[in-house]
């Protein structure tokens, strides 16, 4: 069934009840208010129909919000209420859940921390009859999804085509086990991406898909176009996961958070050849107390010598002087040396940094700063 089909036997329903002056949209709507949405604009910027019984999800429709979307029509309240009472008995019987895109992508990923602006004791029923109804149907073969949710799959990649990322994103999760490649096969689709300067493919349909031979290296082609697009949407999600997987650059514009390795993104610059955006990121680590990024701030990526001597007295702060000599034995692999085991020992580790001093006045505004930022580093990671 399509979605169009679902809103025609509703409305079907609706006229046999004795309401006949709404029109379709207007029943597109009342369908929105029933699963929560002020509007059904709302409705398909946010969620989907899905091929789940709503009777299966536990949850009622909202026939309040029904009502008044029926009164805003021009219904009289016993029209409204008549109306209300028929579309809640049509759900009920043989109505289709609604599906808001971030459950779906939270149940995708079996992450509690997805779910959004839904209280604890919500998201485990929801994520009940995901699960169950659901889910579970996901994880048979290709064919069994394509036959078996096709209202779902219509409603996604319409939200899809309007640039909804979330919706692009639900996509590429329901489709990772079916189009999955090795590492490898992705760092080179990753460098190809590069090579073209343009990090985004063309979209493949579902409908592609079912009547095309090569079905396997299409479902690949889709998972990535949606995984992509997602990200060129600014999914955050999707930004960091085309960033791990393609070396896609898109995530250097996100601002630093504790699910973001600096180091990772540090790499990601100067393979995009962006070095300015990865001396941002050392610095993002300098300035949390990383003192191997200091001294590769000072040594490989020209840092001013006022900015030098802030990191060499933060270093300092911190018990680890860069000005220091640091050697220790070490076997020939470069792991650390033991004399229990004996073998012929060699020298590793790094030597102190020197730097050229400072004018006075400049020389204590760079303690004065090294010593703001250790006092915010000391705050951080003080035991509670």
């Amino acid at each position: 069934m399509t979605i169009k089909q679902y809103a025609f036997h509703v409305h079907a329903y609706l006229r046999a009840q004795g309401t006949a002056s709404l029109t379709r949209s207007q029943v597109h709507e009342l369908l929105a208010a029933a699963a929560g949405f002020a509007t059904h604009a709302a409705f398909h910027h946010q969620a989907a129909w899905c091929d789940v019984a709503w009777r299966d999800t536990g949850f009622a429709p909202d026939e309040g919000r029904v009502i008044q979307r029926c009164l805003d029509f021009g219904l009289s309240d016993e029209e409204a209420v008549r109306a209300a009472q028929g579309l809640v008995c049509f759900l009920g019987a043989s109505g289709y859940a609604p599906v808001r895109f971030e459950e779906l992508i939270a149940a995708l990923t079996s992450d509690e921390d997805e779910w959004v602006e839904a209280d604890e004791t919500e998201s485990d029923v929801v994520a009940e009859w995901l699960s169950t109804a659901l889910i579970s149907r996901m994880q048979h073969e290709f064919d069994t999804l394509l036959r078996g949710l096709p209202l779902l799959l219509e409603g996604l990649e319409a939200a899809a085509a309007r640039g909804i990322a979330a919706a692009h994103l639900a996509i590429a999760y329901m489709l990772e086990p079916h189009g999955e490649l090795s590492d490898e096969d992705d760092r080179r689709f990753g460098r190809e991406l590069r090579r073209c300067g343009e990090w985004s493919t063309e979209p493949v349909s579902f409908a592609e898909i079912a009547a095309g031979a090569d079905r396997f290296i299409r479902v690949v082609a889709k998972h990535r176009y949606h995984l992509l697009a997602a990200a060129r949407g600014r999914d955050r999600r999707a930004m960091l996961l085309t960033a791990t997987r393609y070396g896609d650059p898109g995530a250097l514009e996100l601002e630093p958070s504790d699910d973001i390795y600096p180091y990772d993104m540090a790499d990601l610059a100067d393979a995009n050849d962006r070095p300015e955006l990865a001396y941002q990121w050392l610095t993002v680590l300098a300035r949390e107390g990383d003192v191997s990024a200091m001294r590769e701030l000072i040594e490989d990526r020209d840092e001013t010598p006022f900015r030098a001597w802030v990191w060499m007295y933060l270093s300092r702060m911190l018990g680890r002087d860069l000005s220091q000599d640091r050697y220790q034995a070490i076997n020939e692999d470069r792991s650390p040396y033991d004399d229990d085991v004996g073998g012929p020992a060699y020298a590793g580790g790094v030597a102190g940094i020197e730097l050229t001093p400072l004018a006075v006045e400049e020389d204590r505004h760079a303690k004065e700063e090294a010593a703001q930022l250790f006092a915010v580093i000391e705050e951080r990671y003080e035991p509670t």
